[in-house]
């Protein structure tokens, strides 16, 4: 039996990129983050949890 690999989008690391929510949040409770136009809403709960909203 063979198996086919799908190749990696030219561009794209096979890797995804690790960012700590520190380094994202800032000691801030909310960031936005801008996607395709589109803004999404990262926060940090009183309970130390993430929310992502759109």
């Amino acid at each position: 039996m063979t198996t086919k690999q799908t190749p990696n989008r030219p561009g794209l690391d096979s890797d995804p990129l690790v960012v700590t929510s520190d380094a994202l949040l800032q000691n801030r409770n909310e960031v936005v983050i801008e996607h395709r136009g589109e803004q999404y809403r990262l926060r940090r709960t009183r309970q130390d949890k993430l929310i992502l909203t759109k």
